[in-house]
C-alpha cells in the first residue's frame, strides 16, 4: 500500500495496477529517446519576465520543441509546472498558425503566462498530433477534429504499436526525464497542468509517473463516457472491458490532485467516479474538486484559484 509521504513501493497492489494502464496504453517513454537544450528567445507577450529556453525532445522518431521559462523579478515558488497542449507559443500569449487559423486570442489559452506570474517555473511541451497536423497542407487548414487530426492518427497507427494517448504519455515522460537531466528545473518540486486535451494530458501522466509532486486538469472528462476518449487520436477504439478511470486517478495518491470543472466534460454527472477515486487516498488526504458553471472554457478567475492551488499544494 502507499503511504502518506510517497507513492507506492515496488510491487504493491498500486503499482501492479499502475503499470497494467502503461502496457495497456503503450505509456512509456521512448527507449532511444533523446533531449537536447536549443536555442534561448525572447518572449514576445510584454507580461513575460525572462528568456524562453527551448528544449527538444527527439521521441519515437520526431522532434518535440518544448519551452522552458523561469520567471524574473517575480518570488519563485519553488515548482516547475509542465503544461502539455496543441502549440507551445499560445501558453506564453504569443499567437501561432493555430490560433491565427481560427482567429483566436492568444491569451485565451496563456496559462503558462498566468503561471508564470504566479513564480511557478513553466515547460510548455507541444502535441504530436497538432505538429504533425500544422506540417502537412491537406490537414494545417482543416477545421474538425477528425479531419484535422484524423491523418495523424493513421500515420501513427501505421508507424507505432502503443495507443495514440499512449504515445502522448510517452513524449511528456521524455519531458520530465529532460527537465530533471538538464538541469532545468533545479531543486524544484514538479507538477503538471492542463485544460481539455492538456488535462488529459495532465491526468494521466500524474497518474503514471511517480515523479510528479502534484498534478492538476481542467474539463479532462473523467471518465471513459464523458469524453472523446475513444477518437484515433486517444485510444482508437474501445475502452479495456471492467476498469474506468477512477482506478487510473487513484493512482495518482496519495500525491495532491485538483480536478476542476466547468460542467462540460466535468461536473455532477462525473462526481461518482471522483469519489470512487478519492477512496483510494489515506484517510488524512484527498483530492481537491473545484467546480465551476462556466462550461468547457477556463476562466481567468479559476485559472487564478488553479495557480494558487498549485503553490501551496506542495509545499
Amino acid at each position: 500500500m502507499e503511504s502518506a509521504h510517497g507513492p507506492a513501493e515496488p510491487g504493491s497492489d498500486t503499482e501492479q495496477i499502475r503499470r497494467w494502464w502503461r502496457r495497456w496504453l503503450g505509456a512509456e517513454p521512448d527507449p532511444a529517446g533523446s533531449w537536447q537544450i536549443g536555442a534561448v528567445r525572447k518572449p514576445q507577450h510584454k507580461g513575460m519576465r525572462g528568456p524562453i529556453q527551448q528544449l527538444t525532445l527527439s521521441s519515437y522518431d520526431s522532434d518535440l520543441v518544448c519551452e522552458f521559462h523561469r520567471p524574473e523579478g517575480v518570488p519563485p515558488t519553488g515548482v516547475t509546472v509542465i503544461v502539455p497542449f496543441y502549440d507551445t507559443a499560445p501558453l506564453y500569449g504569443e499567437p501561432s498558425e493555430r490560433t491565427r487559423r481560427a482567429d483566436r486570442d492568444p491569451a485565451l489559452g496563456a496559462y503558462g503566462l498566468q503561471l508564470a506570474q504566479a513564480g511557478h517555473a513553466v515547460l510548455a511541451v507541444p502535441w504530436w498530433f497538432e505538429q504533425v497536423s500544422a506540417a502537412d497542407p491537406a490537414t494545417a487548414a482543416a477545421g474538425s477534429l477528425a479531419e484535422r487530426y484524423g491523418p495523424a492518427a493513421q500515420r501513427h497507427r501505421r508507424e507505432q504499436t502503443m495507443t495514440a494517448l499512449g504515445r502522448s504519455i510517452g513524449d511528456l515522460m521524455l519531458a520530465v526525464t529532460a527537465l530533471l537531466d538538464s538541469g532545468l528545473s533545479g531543486d524544484d518540486r514538479l507538477a503538471v497542468f492542463g485544460h481539455s486535451l492538456g488535462g488529459k494530458l495532465a491526468m494521466h501522466l500524474a497518474a503514471l509517473d511517480t515523479r510528479l509532486n502534484a498534478g492538476a486538469a481542467h474539463e479532462p472528462g473523467l471518465g471513459f463516457a464523458h469524453s472523446n476518449w475513444t477518437d484515433p487520436w486517444y485510444l482508437d477504439g474501445v475502452p479495456p472491458e471492467g476498469r474506468d478511470q477512477d482506478e487510473l486517478l487513484g493512482l495518482v495518491a496519495p500525491r495532491p490532485f485538483l480536478l476542476a470543472g466547468g460542467g462540460d466534460s466535468d461536473g455532477a454527472h462525473n462526481l461518482e467516479l471522483f469519489r470512487s477515486a478519492r477512496s483510494r487516498w489515506p484517510e488524512e488526504t484527498s483530492p481537491d474538486l473545484l467546480l465551476h458553471d462556466g462550461g468547457h472554457p477556463l476562466p481567468q478567475h479559476v485559472m487564478a484559484r488553479i495557480r494558487e492551488w498549485l503553490t501551496n499544494a506542495i509545499k
